[in-house]
Formats: C-alpha cells, structure tokens, sequence
C-alpha cells in the first residue's frame, strides 16, 4: 500500500500544534482549542472497527515461516495458472458478478 504525502495532515503527532494554529490564524479561521480528547468520523469508526475485525487474522505461523524459508532457499515456485484463476475469481467477487 502507497502512503501519499496527503496522509502526512492526518498524523496524530500534528492535530493541535502551533503550526496548525498559525495556519488557521493565516487564514482567518479561529484557533481550535485544544481539549485532550480525540472524536473520529464516521470512516474513521469504521477503520477502527474493520481493523479489530480483520486486523487479528488467523494463519498458519508454521505454514508462513515454510514459504518464507522457501523463498529465501530459492525453491519457492509461483504457478501463473493459480495465480491467474484466484486474480480472475477475486475480480469477479469484488464486481459481484459470482
């Protein structure tokens, strides 16, 4: 996933600084005063609740650390025709035509 520089605003360690209050007072707008609290929108309740859903996955460590020692060896061999099919089947569910 690409992190673009529009997330950089977005950064907890920049909500309430003075820089952000110089901004706002540059552009005419009023200081926000800061109230030690933090209110989420509505997507980013959303994020919250997806990444607690999925963020805690089940896997197979044995199975993980199997393929990565393969890949490191050399012997790991990719199968274009399976990759190809799940690429086709994961486009299909995502168009919802299944």
């Amino acid at each position: 996933m690409k992190v673009s520089v529009a997330s950089e605003a977005l950064r907890p360690d920049r909500v309430g600084t003075q820089a952000d209050s110089r901004a706002a007072g540059a552009k005419g707008a009023e200081p926000v005063a800061e109230t030690g609290r933090v209110q989420l929108s509505d997507l980013g309740a959303k994020l919250a609740e997806l990444e607690a859903q999925f963020g805690a996955a089940d896997f197979d460590v044995k199975k993980v650390e199997e393929v990565r020692a393969a890949i490191a060896e050399g012997r790991f061999k990719v199968n274009p025709d399976a990759v190809a099919d799940r690429l086709l089947a994961s486009v299909n569910d995502l168009l919802g035509k299944r």
